[in-house]
């Protein structure tokens, strides 16, 4: 993905237009029933390139314990496809342990939304963005814009990080 492409969306678009079905889709998959932990925060963070302020948005990383990698997939797909996101797929083994991971990238947006699963074991789930400019939308566009479902209902706060 190249950072300084003109098309690039800003990163209050991707919040705007994308990150609300996103969310629909992890909260189809990670429910109070299935998980397990969680890891970092949701941030966006601005940095300079090339003399311009670009942002990133990271999201928080959920653990859980769905191993059906068909059904990840297809709740993605579903939900991801018709956005324009294309979908890269990885299998491989570590340590006798069989690894999928799911990429679904935007390049209109510079967003992945990763999916990784250790069969047997549990599965991870995040997204985020790179390079991304801003439209001048909001009055700092580090601050996050409010996403209902973002942290879901179920979520305790005062939990720890894995």
């Amino acid at each position: 993905m190249s950072p300084l492409s003109p098309q690039v969306k800003s990163v209050e678009a991707f919040q705007r237009d994308l990150e609300p079905t996103i969310i629909t889709a992890r909260n189809e998959l990670v429910t109070a029933e299935n998980f397990l932990a969680y890891k970092n925060n949701y941030s966006i963070a601005a940095y300079m390139e090339d003399g311009k302020t670009l942002y990133s948005f990271h999201s928080r990383m959920f653990f859980f314990t769905e191993l059906d990698t068909d059904l990840i997939r297809d709740t993605y797909n579903k939900h991801l496809l018709p956005l324009g996101f294309e979908l890269s797929e990885k299998r491989w083994t570590s340590n006798g342990v069989e690894l999928v991971n799911f990429l679904w990238i935007n390049e209109e947006y510079h967003a992945v939304v990763s999916s990784t699963t250790r069969l047997g074991e549990e599965s991870a789930t995040r997204y985020y963005t790179m390079g991304n400019p801003t439209d001048g939308s909001t009055s700092d566009p580090t601050q996050m814009i409010d996403q209902p479902g973002r942290i879901p209902d179920w979520f305790d706060p005062n939990l720890p990080p894995a």
